[in-house]
């Protein structure tokens, strides 16, 4: 029989090429959509489009009555901003999402989280699923995310629960690309401990065949997490350089040593919450670890249990980004 899927987050980055995805299986989908302009970008992608948000759930919370998985990839990818914006935006929308899931029957929940849960102070290296949390990851964003998690975990539940924690995703479409060349042509990018840092990344089209997987292989998980990379580590200046020449541009060669980019990220921070300044600020402590902590996963759980491998490599990645 047909799965029913709903999805949050489908007209996103990670959401439409987990749509493409779940359609070459002929999933039934249905996916939530907050403007009209969503709406019609999920019927061109042969999705049923459910008009709401994440805070009107009761307004359309029976539209997940009979369906079988709940994909929610919706969140504010943001590293800034008030506390306010991401316990609304991630913690609070995913608690609301998963009772009401578990209300109408829905069998399978899969949480769609990030490699910022662990991020605080220390290199993350060889690292695996039964990590502890930091008593405070350095974003908030990292934070919500972990609160989030852990409501899953903790929840007492029938319903199967699986979490997802990419890397930083990459591929065609990837904003992150966008403002590193900004901060180049800005002058404003510089590379911190010259690049040597240990990076791992996951292309999207990886994250969406590791989220299928999930479905199909992971059925019969109570409570799972798993890490999700291309299984390609390196460091931050080899695949920064690459997926930069992709749009022809090359890096400058300036350097600052992590321990003064800590310091002034520190300080900029304080500076801008004292003050209340609504801009983001030029550095903040997630951006001097985005480049500077060493980051290194070992994801033989998700190759073991849900029979992960990733389908497309660096070079093809990059292929498809080439301008």
């Amino acid at each position: 029989m047909k799965k029913k899927i709903f999805i949050t987050g489908g007209t996103g980055f990670l959401g439409q090429e987990v749509i493409r995805r779940l359609e070459n299986e002929k999933f039934e989908i249905k996916g939530l959509a907050h403007s009209e302009r969503s709406v019609s970008l999920l019927k061109k992608m042969n999705v049923n489009p459910v008009l709401g948000n994440l805070e009107n759930i009761t307004e359309w919370e029976n539209e997940l009555n009979s369906q079988d998985v709940v994909i929610h990839c919706a969140a504010p990818v943001e590293f800034w901003g008030p506390w306010s914006k991401f316990q609304k935006g991630i913690v609070d929308a995913t608690k609301n999402l998963f009772k009401t899931s578990e209300k109408y029957g829905v069998k399978q929940f899969i949480f769609i989280s990030s490699e910022s849960v662990l991020q605080n102070k220390k290199d993350l290296l060889n690292i695996n699923e039964t990590e502890l949390y930091p008593k405070e990851p350095n974003s908030y964003y990292g934070k919500s995310k972990m609160l989030a998690e852990k409501y899953i975990l903790q929840a007492e539940t029938s319903m199967n629960s699986i979490i997802i924690r990419p890397t930083f995703i990459w591929g065609k479409g990837v904003k992150a690309l966008e403002t590193i060349i900004n901060k180049i042509h800005s002058n404003d990018f510089m590379w911190i401990d010259k690049g040597k840092a240990m990076f791992e990344m996951v292309h999207v089209k990886n994250v969406a065949e590791a989220i299928f997987l999930s479905i199909v292989n992971g059925e019969n998980k109570e409570k799972e997490i798993y890490f999700v990379t291309d299984d390609n580590p390196q460091t931050v200046q080899s695949f920064l350089t690459k997926l930069l020449k992709t749009q022809n541009v090359v890096p400058p060669n300036k350097n600052i040593p992590k321990w003064l980019a800590l310091l002034l990220a520190n300080i900029i921070e304080w500076i801008w919450r004292v003050f209340n300044i609504k801009s983001i600020p030029m550095i903040t402590r997630f951006d001097v670890a985005f480049v500077a902590m060493s980051r290194k996963y070992d994801i033989s759980k998700i190759k073991k249990d849900l029979n992960y491998k990733p389908i497309i490599n660096e070079k093809d990645g990059l292929k498809e980004l080439t301008v």
